[in-house]
């Protein structure tokens, strides 16, 4: 089994009950296809980068799932003729994953390494302003 994250982003003014009944469908086809379901987060409502289908705005959800590539194929196949689907995206962030590893993940133990710790870390955040500061003061005198 590999472990993929699918991202999709749905309409901004479904309802919290349509939001959830799409949760559930897809977590239906990855079970059904005997894959395991490692987490659900709703990210909710935030503002698009640009318009997609003439929307500024839509409901993010990230699926956390164990399983074979049939089961990304079928989900993105579906997601692509889902008329309420914004967006989506999967990618593979391991390329096996073991029982043992499954259970602590579900026990919360082990967390998913995402690219946004690797490609920000806290200390740059802090850094990022005195450099901005020094950066204005140099145009102020020139």
């Amino acid at each position: 089994m590999k472990r993929y994250e699918t991202i999709f982003i749905v309409q901004s003014e479904l309802t919290s009950e349509d939001i959830t009944a799409i949760i559930d469908r897809y977590n239906k086809i990855i079970t059904d296809m005997k894959g395991t379901i490692l987490k659900v987060e709703r990210w909710g409502k935030r503002k698009l980068a640009y318009l997609i289908r003439k929307q500024s705005r839509g409901f993010y959800i990230l699926v956390d799932f164990a399983g074979k590539r049939e089961i990304v194929a079928e989900m993105e196949r579906i997601l692509k003729f889902d008329d309420k689907v914004l967006k989506y995206m999967s990618v593979k962030i391991a390329d096996s994953i073991t029982a043992e590893e499954i259970e602590k993940v579900l026990a919360g133990t082990l967390k998913a390494e995402g690219p946004p710790t690797a490609i920000i870390p806290a200390e740059s955040s802090t850094t990022t302003p005195t450099t901005t500061t020094t950066t204005s003061e140099a145009t102020t005198e020139g």
